[in-house]
């Protein structure tokens, strides 16, 4: 397949974009070989990425996902193109309450336990557990 104008101009920002990366784990101790494993590609393969070269979709989904490198191909933004993530409507939208919250335990108690229990991704539900003298 024979690369465009615009295939050029997006494997030239993802190098430029990839080697500040690239370069800080070299300075960490890290060879080009260990690099490029992490990247889905040979040291000789991101040698000819930095240099210019097309990158393949499994070397941006990696680099996105190890250094949050994203370069736009033309109109499409690649860090949204990967996540999937969409704006929500007005109706998904929620808005967050904080309320002060103040929490007391008896004088005879043996201690007060507060333990976040995940309930999704960035939900918790708060459990407490107050230990009763007996």
């Amino acid at each position: 397949m024979k690369r465009t104008s615009e295939d050029r101009k997006f494997a030239e920002k993802f190098s430029m974009a990839l080697q500040p990366h690239v370069s800080l784990e070299q300075d960490r101790g890290k060879s080009l070989a260990e690099i490029a494993k992490k990247l889905g590609v040979t040291a000789a393969g991101l040698q000819k990425q930095l240099a210019g070269g097309t990158p393949s979709i499994r070397t941006i989904a990696f680099a996105y996902a190890l250094y949050g490198v994203s370069v736009a191909y033309g109109d499409v933004d690649i860090a949204k193109a990967i996540s999937g993530k969409r704006k929500k409507s007005e109706r998904e939208r929620s808005e967050q309450l904080f309320l002060p919250l103040e929490i007391t335990a008896p004088p005879s108690s043996r201690g007060l336990q507060l333990k976040p229990v995940p309930k999704t991704l960035r939900r918790y539900r708060l459990q407490i557990t107050i230990g009763v003298a007996g």
